[in-house]
């Protein structure tokens, strides 16, 4: 009886080393990125942030056809129902941004204010003077974080002009100084992407550095957009 036992337990510590060694690959595109920074490791840690939950909740996910946020580390759906239907659209006005349309009477600025809250727990907020105006709401489904976003399907959609934004004006791969001057703009300044390194008591921050971050969007950019094969 012993044999049976010891190559089970064998194989059970197999997969574990297995299933460990995969976590701690998951947890290294920060550190790959600052030992050896290249167009490769560069989107290896701008993918590692975007499915973090600091920005992947925001995203959110579209499930049975509705595009609705997620919230905590597990992701669990929004409570309240929250969905798209409750979200804010924003248009720009002399250079800085409002609120347009009439908004569900509960939206996203009915919780969502312009900081934090001091207790853990309690509904985030992000503002600044980059960009006047600018507050908390979803952005489109087209950019939705499913749980299983790969580094793939995300290259391929940040390049697509028409799913990288509500409007087809951050360009793409046929407009690539349009798209390196939107999204570093956006990466760099855009106060909800700022917030995922500082996002109050009790939540987790987003890998690395919001400076690093911006560094390797710049670097994934220079070196041509290489998306992962």
């Amino acid at each position: 009886m012993k044999f049976p036992f010891l190559h089970i337990l064998t194989l059970v510590l197999v997969m574990c080393s297995s299933l460990s060694a995969h976590a701690a690959e998951a947890k290294t595109a920060y550190k790959a990125f600052t030992a050896n920074p290249d167009g490769r490791t560069a989107f290896a840690y701008l993918h590692e942030v975007a499915v973090h939950p600091r920005c992947a909740n925001c995203h959110g996910v579209v499930e049975e056809g509705i595009h609705r946020p997620t919230v905590g580390d597990e992701r669990s759906l929004h409570p309240m129902n929250i969905s798209m239907l409750n979200n804010i659209r924003l248009s720009v006005e002399n250079s800085e941004f409002v609120q347009t349309g009439n908004p569900h009477p509960v939206n996203c600025r009915s919780c969502h204010q312009n900081a934090n809250s001091d207790e853990p727990g309690m509904p985030p907020g992000a503002s600044n003077n980059l960009m006047p105006g600018f507050i908390w709401h979803m952005p489109p489904p087209t950019m939705a974080i499913p749980r299983d976003l790969s580094a793939q399907t995300l290259c391929q959609t940040w390049l697509d002009p028409a799913k990288n934004s509500f409007l087809a004006f951050r360009g793409g791969l046929e407009q690539m100084d349009v798209f390196k001057k939107e999204f570093i703009h956006h990466v760099k300044d855009d106060p909800l992407v700022r917030w995922a390194w500082a996002p109050g008591p009790g939540r987790t921050p987003a890998p690395g550095t919001h400076s690093d971050f911006v560094k390797a969007m710049k670097l994934w950019i220079q070196e041509g957009v290489p998306c992962p094969q």
